[in-house]
């Protein structure tokens, strides 16, 4: 890892150490405090190298790639604040691959009080809670039902707190309904924000329709309604091209009609362009 990626790093490190604490980012990111400090003391001498990519994964940095102002960014960067702010839930149900979870994760690095965590299919409710936890830099020792009070009493004290839940299309149905519990205790004081692919809102209209127990109650406290974001624009394709280097307009036009509305293929176009003309 380069010295300017360790600077990287040490900045998103500081950043974050603003918004939360040291001791809070050591335990999102699973180190030691004193390794936190020796960071922002620029003591990295002692700090090996798997650390720093530990801290990079963790943080989901992605050094060396700029993001761009695209519609889907700054709309959803709107919703959310509106979410966050007025404690409103709201709930996605989008094309993959048109960048929700980077604009997720991009928010909760600039803003306090906001809790990240994405589904997995294999995750159990205990993993979830305790994720959740990790990422809002609290301990993650107890019973399930002591974490999940835990988890509740800690966002309870926070100010205009924020819980982001990506992939819940992924969740097994007893983590699945965990959303209903921390609706209930936090009604009033915090924001949801919901997100999945278009396989989301399939599950829930067929559970609503099919009265599972626990759709129509997850429905009701989504509002009964997925917002519509706009699909990926020539104009997105091109914001994010600029963004990272290049203004060729053939390849930006070639890159939007290949993709598909995925800007992980977009990413590619890009990756290769700087390969193929270094």
């Amino acid at each position: 890892m380069t010295k300017e990626q360790k600077k990287q790093i040490a900045q998103e490190v500081a950043n974050l150490s603003k918004l939360l604490s040291q001791n809070k980012v050591a335990k999102r990111v699973g180190v030691s405090s004193a390794t936190i400090s020796q960071i922002l003391n620029n003591n990295w001498k002692l700090i090996k190298p798997e650390m720093w990519r530990k801290i990079k994964v963790k943080l989901k940095l992605d050094i060396n790639w700029q993001t761009a102002p695209t519609r889907m960014y700054q709309d959803l960067t709107n919703i959310l604040t509106a979410a966050q702010t007025r404690h409103l839930t709201v709930a996605f149900s989008h094309q993959a691959g048109t960048g929700k979870t980077h604009v997720f994760t991009q928010y909760q690095k600039a803003n306090k009080n906001v809790i990240y965590v994405e589904g997995t299919r294999t995750m159990s409710k205990k993993t979830y809670i305790k994720k959740l936890l990790t990422n809002a830099g609290q301990d993650t020792n107890g019973t399930t039902e002591e974490l999940m009070q835990q988890f509740i009493d800690h966002v309870a004290e926070l100010e205009n707190p924020l819980i982001i839940i990506d992939q819940f299309d992924k969740l097994k149905e007893n983590t699945f309904d965990l959303f209903m519990d921390f609706y209930n205790e936090l009604y009033g004081h915090c924001g949801f924000a919901i997100s999945g692919v278009v396989a989301l809102e399939k599950r829930i209209l067929r559970g609503v329709q099919r009265n599972k127990i626990g759709y129509e109650e997850i429905w009701s406290r989504m509002n009964r309604k997925f917002i519509q974001l706009h699909p990926v624009s020539l104009e997105d394709v091109r914001a994010i091209f600029v963004s990272n280097g290049i203004q060729d307009e053939e390849a930006i036009t070639e890159s939007f009609n290949m993709c598909n509305g995925d800007l992980r293929r977009v990413r590619q176009d890009i990756e290769r362009y700087h390969l193929m003309n270094a």
